[in-house]
């Protein structure tokens, strides 16, 4: 199998045909190549050094890939790989005196993640808009302040007047699980992919040895989490009303949101 090639044919059938509902993924996700390309992409991530609540690291798997590869497979063909609850920690919020929480998934748990990643991009990325620039690939934040500031600085007619910033409040924390998947049948009818999500997304977090039920949300930190709430995350808005106060303080009063797909 070349994945590259595979990925590419994924791509173009979901921007040739956009209410196209794609059927039998599940056995990609099984091929020993596509879980060895997963692997091979985790494993170079620098967090790879980092352990779940199993405790295993990137030395860990390297003493058996080949095992670990045919353990994974086994256990997707048969239907009964189960993801590990995520380790709860938590990090310092830049400017703030709260705290950040993030979940990491356990190694393997993380190759299955990007197993699922590469078969979801190429669909996802066929609808999104051209201005949404977080968490896809090839396009950075800094591509989105590149994109502005040409606007801001440009002299033709089309040159922007207003810059807003928005944020949704707790988004990691709150995403619907069962309208997150809604959302994703509407491009993946395969139930088998489905399934697994909401495995992931129930697996639980653990922190300091006590699981907790994760009945909305999905973890920062995860690989999974880009992908699957890309149908909700990324946003624009309607203004519906401009004011000006006499000190020049400006006033947007929003109409509504829309998602940017």
């Amino acid at each position: 199998m070349n994945v590259d090639e595979m990925q590419k044919k994924l791509s173009q059938k979901a921007t040739k045909e956009p209410e196209h509902h794609f059927e039998n993924l599940y056995g990609l996700l099984c091929h020993e190549v596509w879980l060895r390309v997963a692997a091979h992409t985790v494993l170079q991530n620098k967090g790879s050094g980092t352990a779940g609540i199993d405790g295993m690291t990137k030395s860990n798997f390297l003493g058996d890939p080949d095992g670990y590869i045919r353990s994974l497979q086994e256990l997707l063909k048969a239907k009964t790989f189960e993801p590990e609850p995520v380790k709860r920690v938590y990090i310092p919020k830049p400017n703030s005196e709260k705290k950040r929480p993030l979940g990491i998934p356990i190694l393997l748990d993380r190759i299955v993640q990007e197993a699922l990643r590469m078969i979801l991009e190429p669909i996802w990325e066929a609808d999104f808009s051209t201005h949404s620039y977080g968490f896809r690939p090839n396009r950075s934040t800094y591509d989105a302040m590149t994109y502005i500031g040409k606007r801001l600085a440009s002299s033709a007619g089309q040159a922007y007047q207003w810059v807003i910033e928005g944020d949704i409040a707790s988004y990691f924390d709150t995403i619907p699980h069962r309208r997150l998947i809604k959302a994703v049948k509407k491009r993946v009818a395969d139930r088998d992919i489905r399934d697994l999500l909401w495995k992931f997304l129930r697996a639980g977090v653990m922190h300091q040895g006590t699981t907790k039920a994760t009945l909305s949300g999905t973890p920062q930190g995860g690989i999974v989490t880009p992908p699957t709430k890309l149908q909700t995350f990324f946003f624009g808005v309607r203004i519906a009303r401009i004011r000006i106060d006499p000190k020049y303080d400006v006033d947007l009063i929003p109409s509504h949101f829309y998602p940017l797909h």
